[in-house]
């Protein structure tokens, strides 16, 4: 399936249609509980970019929630995570590439399948975004129980040989949990504090 048939079907079909490299994959829209963690993730997200613009004026950031990232541009291979900061688009109403995306993150709940969510991974990691980050909720979906980072790396330290089958992948560099810091801190793409208060359900 192309972008342009997928935009010919009726709207509320095609919006729950993410496009694998051409192939069409269901996406079940989340309960409010899921939205609305989105939501103060993107929101707490963007208070901090409005103040690293306000001190860095050549800096231009957008935070959004389940906008369309294109992994490549024939546009036939999209998702839409949850969360998500990217540069500044020249133009309005211009869809968003991925190579202009920063941080895309998933706000997880544990009926979640891991194996659709380690291919999702993997699918950013491939189109190059350089940070992705896992909100895991707690068993009964009221608050966040961990937040994870991770930056894009390129295996090394490999037996000569040997040949990684996937070149671009992501490697751990942040754990949070409010049992046990006051904060997630942060100092890229632009300095990044969040509060669990904001956080709150």
């Amino acid at each position: 399936m192309t972008w342009d048939e997928l935009n010919a079907l009726p709207v509320g079909q095609a919006e729950r249609i993410e496009l694998v490299k051409g192939k069409p994959v269901w996406v079940r829209t989340g309960p409010p509980e899921h939205r609305r963690f989105a939501t103060r993730m993107r929101n707490a997200l963007e208070v901090c970019a409005r103040d690293s613009m306000r001190a860095r004026s050549s800096e231009c950031w957008q935070v959004d929630t389940e906008t369309n990232v294109f992994l490549s541009h024939t546009k036939d291979d999209f998702l839409a995570p949850d969360f998500m900061v990217y540069r500044c688009p020249e133009e309005p109403w211009k869809p968003i590439f991925a190579e202009t995306v920063l941080i895309v993150g998933e706000v997880l709940s544990p009926s979640n399948h891991i194996g659709q969510m380690l291919a999702k991974q993997a699918r950013y990691a491939e189109a190059g975004i350089s940070e992705y980050w896992e909100v895991l909720l707690d068993r009964e979906g009221r608050r966040i129980d961990t937040i994870l980072t991770y930056v894009l790396a390129t295996p090394s330290d490999l037996p000569e040989g040997v040949t990684p089958l996937r070149p671009r992948q992501y490697a751990q560099v942040g754990e949070w949990s409010p049992k046990v810091d006051p904060e997630i801190t942060l100092p890229y793409p632009f300095p990044i504090s969040l509060s669990w208060t904001d956080l709150e359900y």
